[in-house]
């Protein structure tokens, strides 16, 4: 019966029903207590082994298939014959006991005639076709998880090259991948932006945070948590370059500007190519107005005299300048003039650019004459180095 017992509980859970080495001792004393009657057994092991009322299906459905024996008819007494009958009032046989035929030599008893219980190969062929549908079904959802669990594997494989490849290798189903990644980059970068208030060595006494720390020295305020002085609010500004050499670092970098619009107090957003319109990012899409034209030349320079004469008024020393391009001009005017009444006007500029450190000052680059006006210039080849970069600006 132990065996019995034990081979049922590990069918249980490889149906996926959770239970313990304790339970399982708690079963056996209930399988010895309930005797063999099945409803009794039944109860008792359901009782000492069912944690959650929505495994009891896959129990009934175990128990009726592991204790699958066929129930024996009740031994039924011939005629004329009764306990008294066959023994007295006394213990002595009776005469109606007397009476009775004797069984032949060959014949077997009567209790044999009238139970006949199924053999083991008639019991494997009733349960053969439920226990082939028990193993298709456990097959299927094995074939079921393991294809999940694949997919899922490949879906983190695909963002992770996503988040590492060079923005100058992407093609348009790179950029599509990315945009699957830029969801939890995007929760992931407002979280580090939202963390205004830090643990440090001195400063204010954090309330919240002292008593939590109190509560565990039994109310006793000893150990001070302090924090650093709340931050002042900062206005961002996106100056992103959508030429074709750029186009898809620039989208990037708005659609995660845009999910992080709460940890600042304006947001304005700007694309240009040869000249300046306003930009947004909804919906894994870019919009913009007035619309540009991306095979145009490049004129950073023509974009800092509409920025300063005609957007003067969002410059001011609360405004952090964030630009991204490749600062390839195509030998025009650089206009690092501009540039520098920029800076002096705002909190700080910041420019990331997306190519390469090796190509910076080649051919058409203007990046020497724009490196020596801004706060910082910043390398950001891939989306990954690009989230970094943004919360380090921020």
């Amino acid at each position: 019966m132990r065996q019995a017992l034990l081979g049922f509980i590990a069918r249980l859970r490889e149906a996926g029903v959770r239970i313990s080495v304790a339970e399982s001792l708690d079963a056996a004393h209930a399988f010895a207590a309930s005797g063999l009657e099945r409803t009794r057994t039944r109860e008792a092991l359901a009782a000492s082994l069912i944690k959650d009322e929505a495994d009891r299906p896959v129990f009934d459905r175990e128990f009726d298939l592991y204790f699958s024996a066929t129930k024996s008819r009740p031994v039924e007494p011939r005629r004329g014959r009764n306990l008294q009958g066959m023994t007295g009032q006394h213990g002595q046989p009776s005469e109606s006991g007397a009476e009775q035929p004797q069984r032949k030599a060959d014949e077997p008893p009567e209790h044999e005639k009238t139970v006949k219980p199924s053999s083991r190969k008639e019991q494997g062929d009733k349960a053969g076709p439920q226990n082939q549908e028990r193993d298709a079904q456990a097959q299927a959802e094995r074939a079921a998880s393991e294809r999940h669990e694949n997919q899922a594997g490949a879906a983190a494989a695909r963002s992770r090259e996503a988040e590492t490849k060079l923005f100058s290798a992407y093609t348009d189903l790179d950029y599509e991948q990315a945009l699957k990644a830029l969801e939890p980059l995007k929760r992931r970068f407002r979280v580090r932006l939202g963390r205004r208030l830090r643990l440090a060595r001195r400063g204010r006494i954090d309330i919240r945070r002292t008593i939590r720390a109190g509560i565990q020295r039994g109310g006793a305020l000893i150990d001070l948590r302090m924090r650093t002085r709340r931050p002042r609010h900062v206005d961002l500004l996106v100056l992103a370059d959508i030429s074709g050499s750029v186009r898809y670092a620039s989208s990037l970098m708005l659609g995660l500007a845009a999910g992080a619009r709460e940890c600042f107090r304006t947001v304005h957003s700007f694309v240009y190519v040869d000249r300046l319109a306003e930009a947004g990012f909804e919906r894994g899409y870019l919009h913009m107005a007035p619309m540009l034209d991306f095979y145009a030349r490049s004129d950073f320079g023509r974009v800092l005299a509409e920025l300063v004469a005609a957007r003067r008024h969002l410059l001011n020393r609360t405004t952090l300048v964030v630009i991204l391009g490749d600062g390839r001009n195509n030998r025009k005017s650089a206009r690092a003039d501009l540039l520098r009444q920029v800076s002096r006007r705002c909190r700080a500029v910041v420019w990331l650019n997306p190519e390469e450190p090796e190509r910076w000052g080649t051919g058409d680059s203007a990046i020497p004459a724009y490196a020596r006006e801004v706060d910082e210039m910043i390398a950001c080849r891939n989306l990954r180095e690009l989230e970094k970069s943004l919360v380090r600006v921020a």
